[in-house]
């Protein structure tokens, strides 16, 4: 799936999306991609290994006032890559604003 390309890629990034290849299918990458975010969506982007669940914590305490009723961060703070191949529904209503 990932290995179209590669040759143009370094060998970190290369491992990387052998690694990502294990957890997503291509209609989730293809159902991420066409993703059509609201005006009112907020992105956390970080670079990898920087506390990218450390802030995504903190932005939901911030939206919710400090609401912990959820299993796991990324239930309430999706991966949008990730959320097809987790059941996850991007187009859901969320209980808090912004989503």
């Amino acid at each position: 799936m990932f290995s179209e390309k590669t040759a143009d890629v370094s060998a970190g990034m290369q491992l990387m999306m052998q690694r990502l290849s294990v957890v997503t299918t291509k209609e989730g990458v293809s159902r991420g991609l066409s993703f059509k975010p609201r005006s009112d969506d907020v992105f956390v982007v970080t670079p990898p290994k920087c506390g990218t669940t450390w802030m995504q914590q903190i932005l939901h305490q911030l939206r919710s006032g400090g609401d912990m009723s959820f299993e796991d961060i990324y239930d309430v703070v999706p991966f949008i890559e990730l959320a097809y191949d987790t059941e996850i529904d991007l187009e859901a209503e969320h209980k808090y604003q912004p989503r």
